[in-house]
Formats: C-alpha cells, structure tokens, sequence
C-alpha cells in the first residue's frame, strides 16, 4: 500500500512539472491572438463572399454550385482514404522486406504500382548503400610487407632470451 502511495505521488509530480514547462509573455500571447484573430477574420470574410456569390445566383445555378461543391468534397475525401491506405500498404511492404518504415515519407503515393515501383527502387538503394557501407568497414590497412622478417626477428630475440 505504501509504494501505491509513493507511485501515485510521483504521478503527481511529473504532471505538475509537465503543467508549468513553459510561460507565455504579455507579447507573445498578444501576438498568437492576433494571428488566431486574422485566421478567423480570414475564414468570415470567405464566408461572406461565399454567401453573396449564392444570393446572387438563382435557384437552379445554387443547387449546380452546392452539388459541385459536394462533389468536391467527397473527391478529396476518397483521395485522403487512398493515401492512407496506400500508405498502410507501404508500410506493410517495407517492412516485409526488412526495410525501415520512416521509409514510407519517400514513396510515391500516387497508385499502388507507383508504391511497388518506388519501394523496389528504395530497397536497391539501401541494398547497395549497405553493401557499400560493409565493404567500407571490411577494409583494412595494407598487409605488411616484411610480415616474415618481423617474425625471424621475434623468433631468434626469443630463443635468446628463452633459450
């Protein structure tokens, strides 16, 4: 019951100290409410101009003008659905072939037969950045030359000390 205590004590204080990290200035909140208050002057004034466009149109050119703007709603929705599983299936794809999946920023998400293409050439890519970074590695200095008259040298230095 006691360590209950001190772990829920130490919950308490971490939340704390996560409340007070970071102070605003008189300045820099003047200066975020001004930013918020010229986006949402931004987003009335399109409002407005988007409401005398319709009272200026007649009622078979409004109901043309909300079905195309339907339409281009759901237009950008089914891309956003694509992209999203088109990026799941990248995900899938880098991962079944042991590559990173932070990779997935760098493949085209335009079709899946652009993903497949892009993952194939990401994958020879890394394939041959490793290879190269190997070989960087395996590489060592030149063999010594005169490896046999090293080896005379400590052999009679020893039958003399030794011997």
């Amino acid at each position: 019951e006691s360590t209950e205590t001190v772990d829920t004590q130490e919950n308490v204080d971490t939340v704390q100290e996560e409340k007070h990290e970071r102070t605003f200035t008189r300045a820099e909140i003047g200066k975020m409410l001004s930013a918020e208050r010229s986006k949402w002057e931004a987003e009335q004034e399109a409002k407005e101009n988007e409401a005398k466009k319709l009272a200026k149109m007649n009622a078979d050119e409004k109901q043309k003008y909300q079905l195309d703007q339907r339409e281009q709603e759901l237009a950008d929705r089914e891309k956003a659905i694509a992209r999203k599983e088109l990026t799941a299936e990248a995900k899938a794809m880098l991962s079944e072939r042991d590559l990173p999946v932070e990779l997935v920023n760098v493949v085209d998400l335009t079709s899946a037969e652009t993903v497949s293409e892009s993952i194939t050439s990401i994958q020879k890519a890394w394939e041959e950045s490793v290879q190269k970074g190997v070989s960087e590695r395996m590489k060592g200095s030149a063999p010594i030359k005169n490896a046999q008259t090293v080896q005379q040298e400590v052999t009679e230095k020893w039958r003399k000390d030794f011997l």
